[in-house]
């Protein structure tokens, strides 16, 4: 008995696999939100590394006006403590400066003092 010949495999046709999506954008609307999405994360990584510099850049200027309006404080305890002697129209003349110092000292700590800074959303 012969042996039973073989018959060859049929070959199957190739499929066409979907195409995976690679990151290649196709056209420049694909591009621009790309680009777009990309800003906006690495704004929210900037922003968020910057947010603790800001605080302490706030606290520091908190701080240093503290330390200055104190001083300012002292200096006008110090000036309003002077005692005023002499002639009359001497008192007058310190009088007239001491009000001027002290105005001058108002105008200082008002500058000094810190600002309220508005929400910025």
């Amino acid at each position: 008995m012969a042996a039973k010949k073989k018959t060859a495999r049929k070959k199957t046709t190739r499929k066409k696999t979907a195409r995976r999506k690679t990151g290649r954008p196709r056209s420049a609307e694909d591009l621009g939100r790309r680009v777009d999405r990309e800003i906006a994360y690495l704004t929210r990584q900037v922003d968020q590394r910057l947010k603790p510099l800001r605080h302490e850049l706030d606290r520091a200027e908190r701080r240093a006006s503290a330390g200055a309006s104190r001083v300012l404080r002292e200096a006008r305890r110090r000036l309003n403590a002077v005692q005023l002697e002499g002639g009359s129209d001497f008192k007058k003349f310190l009088r007239e400066r001491r009000r001027e110092l002290s105005k001058a000292l108002t105008e200082l700590s008002q500058a000094v003092r810190p600002r309220r800074k508005k929400a910025s959303r």
